[in-house]
This record gives structure tokens, C-alpha cells and sequence, in this order.
């Protein structure tokens, strides 16, 4: 398994238009396990594509959502990767990609998933616990930024799917985008479902607090139902992302 995120521009970030939630309050919790998607890997387990990956995989929940199951070809999540790049001579041997720059990329060129070209819209979400758990209710999940540790990795290679703070977390090993999908709840020890190499895994709200450094919600017109709006909610249109009140 590769990480890939690399490290993110505060002021970039800070300058990204922020979705607008005003005082609404997230919802106790957000149950999916009805929508039977699974994260898929494309290749983040030899390159450091991580931030190409997490944009597949939250475009193929939303399709989820809206019932119907995306075509990807396999091999458009690399190249994605590649062209974000520009195209470099040895694409195994670099390190990963800035998560704004892999957004403005297919947000002004395209996504070219194989079937068909996507383009989404997206905006900043803020950091705090009620705004993330927002972004997953009303945009239908979340595009994170994480600083993964030695334990993390632990977790994630001895299969315990779980993450959590432990009292010695062992030192970062790098950046990461992950994909944030549904929440048991909105406690510390409540426990958000992520995914990330193909696998979903349990993060607790006290581990993505301490972790997380960037979070945006995404939205594809040509991922919504035939009115413009989506299942998972039906007052929102991809034209008014940025600006949701």
C-alpha cells in the first residue's frame, strides 16, 4: 500500500470557496450500509496515486447513491494521476500529487473515466466535526486529507480496518486521501466510515479530528438523476455546490 497526498498550501486551502451550511445542525447519524460500493484500489498499492483514487471511488458512491453502477476503466485513475504530473518519464518513482491541484485539474480538463468525460464541482469544507459530518449527509460523502501514522499503517496492513488514537501512534509516515461515506454517530468514540486501498475501514470522530488536515465535497452533474438533484438529497443542485445554504 502507497500513501500519495502530498502536502497541502494553508493559504491555497484557506482560498478555496468553503460550502456554506449556516447554523444547520448534522444530522445524529447517516447509515449506508444499504448501498453495497466498495472503494477499489487502481493500482494505489504500487504508485502514489491516492488523491486520483479517492476522487474515483467518491464519484463511483455517489452513482451508488443515485442507484445505478459507474463504469470506470481501470487504468483512467493513473492516468489521471499522470496528466496532473505532467505525464512524467517515470510516473512509479514520484511521490504523489496536491489534492487542490487534482481538482482544478479535472475541474478545467475533465476526467476522463473511459465511458465518459466527468467534470465535478467542489468546495472547501471546513474542519470542525458538525460541517464534516454535513459534507458526507448533504453532498453524499467527503474527499479527505489525512496524515496517516505508524499505527495507522499497523491497522491497515494487519486487517483490523480500525482506526483510532492509541497512547503511542509512532511517527507520520505521510499524507492521504481517503473517502469519507457514512458516520454511526457524532461522538468521540462514534465512528466514520472511510475508505481508502480498496477497503472500508472504522475511524473514530476523535482520530479524524486529530488527523485530518484538508476536506472537500464534490458534486458531478453528470452523476445526478435526470432533475439535476440526487437521492441522498433531492434539494441540492450541482450548480449550487459552492454556495448551499
Amino acid at each position: 500500500m502507497r500513501l500519495g497526498r502530498e502536502p497541502h498550501d494553508p493559504v491555497a486551502v484557506a482560498a478555496t470557496p468553503p460550502h456554506v451550511f449556516g447554523s444547520a445542525l448534522a444530522p445524529a447519524k447517516v447509515d449506508r450500509t444499504a448501498c453495497k460500493v466498495f472503494p477499489g484500489l487502481y493500482n494505489n498499492d504500487t504508485y502514489g496515486d491516492c488523491t486520483c483514487v479517492a476522487l474515483t471511488n467518491y464519484a463511483r458512491c455517489i452513482a451508488a447513491l443515485n442507484g445505478f453502477e459507474l463504469t470506470v476503466d481501470a487504468h483512467a485513475p493513473l492516468k489521471l494521476y499522470s496528466n496532473v504530473l505532467d505525464n512524467p518519464p517515470n510516473l512509479q518513482a514520484t511521490n504523489g500529487a496536491v489534492a487542490l491541484d487534482v481538482l482544478h485539474y479535472q475541474e478545467q480538463n475533465g476526467f476522463d473515466i473511459g465511458p465518459q468525460m466527468l467534470v465535478g464541482r467542489f468546495g472547501r469544507v471546513n474542519l470542525t466535526r458538525n460541517d464534516l459530518a454535513l459534507g458526507i449527509d448533504r453532498l453524499g460523502g467527503g474527499y479527505w486529507g489525512v496524515l496517516l501514522r505508524a499505527a495507522d499503517m499497523d491497522a491497515a496492513t494487519g486487517g483490523s480496518k480500525f482506526w483510532d488514537l492509541t497512547p503511542n501512534d509512532g511517527a507520520v509516515e505521510g499524507g492521504h486521501m481517503i473517502n469519507a461515506f457514512d458516520y454511526t454517530g457524532l461522538g468521540d468514540s462514534d465512528m466514520v466510515r472511510v475508505g481508502t486501498w480498496a477497503m472500508w475501514f472504522y475511524a473514530t470522530w476523535r482520530w479524524v479530528l486529530n488527523r485530518i488536515e484538508e476536506a472537500y465535497a464534490i458534486a458531478w452533474r453528470q452523476l445526478a438523476r435526470t432533475d439535476g438533484t440526487f437521492a441522498f438529497n433531492p434539494g441540492l443542485d450541482a450548480d449550487q455546490l459552492i454556495a448551499e445554504a
